[in-house]
């Protein structure tokens, strides 16, 4: 039970890193593009809504595919039992993010 939670703690972090650098990577390539700064959040008056609107839907498409493909890619380098072990925990028809790869 240990080394499942381990396993997802390890794909967790992989994901969790990969969506800081894409965000630090929009960041950069944000302001290189509009001579701006990205909206700080929801709640930041200065921008306006279309660029807000478009900092979000980069953002979440963008950090979300990001994830996605580090949890794949470290789930790879798993051993082979720890890769099993998540698969079977995985439950039919519900997404639990790393318990959800498949190859």
């Amino acid at each position: 039970m240990s080394k499942d939670r381990g396993a997802r703690s390890l794909l967790e972090a992989a994901g969790l890193v990969a969506v800081y650098a894409t965000r630090r990577v929009l960041q950069l390539v944000w302001r290189r593009v509009t001579g701006k700064e990205p909206p700080a959040g929801p709640d930041d008056r200065e921008a306006p809504l279309s660029q807000a609107v478009a900092w979000t839907l980069l953002l979440g498409a963008l950090a979300t595919t990001a994830r996605m493909i580090a949890i794949r890619y470290a789930s790879h380098l798993l051993p082979r039992r720890q890769r099993q072990s998540l698969e079977g925990a995985a439950t039919p028809g519900q997404s639990e993010g790393p318990a959800d790869v498949t190859t």
